[in-house]
């Protein structure tokens, strides 16, 4: 598609109804790979994108949040904060120079900041996602009201304090068209409230 990026931001919506058109390997390739650009600290990716097309753990996802879209679109995508200092690849992405001085800035912080950092470089590339999605022509809803425990359990990683969920997003092909439900402008905010 030859679509601008204004036209994508400004016609993307959040859609819970999807057709039951299923997203080609191919098209779900492109989304995940742009969403995989996205910008992260140092860029060490702390971040996993779950793609989850089986019916069973979409069906376990549904169960930590109800949310029904889990269950009628064709594919959920589950954005992972990863925790650790490094990762076990940093040499490989990083360069072992690179990875060494990383290490040493992280080396004090807690793990509540670490858990944020992950948090906040899989929210990037969420929204990555969701942007390469509506150029495609699928659509998304991303979702914040679910247990996160039953979210972890769900793609198999129930057990692991250094995996944190950050969003749940819900894509396929759009069966309603949402209209454009408003934006306060009084959002924007110049150098101090």
């Amino acid at each position: 598609m030859a679509n601008t990026v204004d036209q994508v931001i400004n016609d993307r919506r959040a859609v819970r109804k999807f057709s039951s058109e299923s997203i080609s390997d191919e098209v779900l390739d492109r989304i995940v790979n742009l969403a995989l650009e996205a910008p992260s600290a140092f860029n060490s990716q702390l971040r996993d994108i779950v793609v989850v097309r089986d019916q069973e753990v979409k069906q376990a996802i549904y169960d930590a949040g109800k949310q029904q879209q889990f269950l009628d679109a064709p594919v959920v995508f589950v954005f992972v904060g990863r925790s650790e200092k490094l990762p076990e690849d940093a040499n490989e992405i990083l360069g072992a120079d690179r990875a060494e001085f990383v290490a040493g800035y992280l080396k004090d912080k807690t793990p509540q900041f670490l858990r944020e950092a992950g948090l906040k470089d899989a929210s990037l590339a969420a929204a990555f996602l969701m942007i390469a999605a509506q150029n495609e022509g699928v659509a998304t809803s991303p979702t914040t009201g679910w247990d996160e425990q039953g979210v972890k359990e769900a793609v198999g990683i129930g057990d692991r304090d250094d995996r944190s969920i950050a969003l749940v997003i819900a894509a396929g092909y759009p069966a309603e068209e949402p209209a454009h439900p408003g934006r306060a402008a009084n959002r924007r905010v110049n150098d101090r409230y």
